[in-house]
C-alpha cells in the first residue's frame, strides 16, 4: 500500500499569507539582513490579517526594506563560506547606506 506524500514536506505556503508575509521580514531581520528601523517601521505600520489592502505607510516601509534585499539572496543567508559576491553585496550594502 502506498501513499502520496507528494506537497506534504513544503505544506500550503498560501495558508495563512497574511501572516506569513510580515513573518519573512522578522526572519530578515532576525538575520541582520534588515535594519532594527525597517523592522519597526515594518512591524508599526503593517498589520497581521490586512496584508492584502495594505496602507499606503505600510508599502513604503516594505519598499524600503525590499530595496536593502534587492543585493541579498535570501535563500542563502546561512553560509558559513565568504564568497566574493557576498563581498560584493557588502560593499553595496554600505554604499546604500552612505
Amino acid at each position: 500500500f502506498k501513499f502520496n506524500v507528494k506537497g506534504i514536506a513544503i505544506g500550503n505556503p498560501l495558508l495563512k499569507i497574511d501572516t506569513d508575509s510580515l513573518a519573512s521580514y522578522d526572519f530578515f531581520w532576525s538575520h541582520g539582513m534588515i535594519s532594527d528601523e525597517q523592522r519597526l517601521a515594518i512591524v508599526s505600520k503593517c498589520h497581521i490579517g490586512n496584508i492584502q489592502n495594505r496602507s499606503r505607510d505600510c508599502s513604503i516601509a516594505l519598499s524600503e526594506a525590499n530595496m536593502v534585499l534587492e543585493y541579498v539572496d535570501v535563500y542563502d543567508v546561512l553560509l558559513d563560506i565568504c564568497y566574493p559576491s557576498i563581498v560584493e553585496q557588502e560593499l553595496r550594502l554600505k554604499k546604500m547606506a552612505t
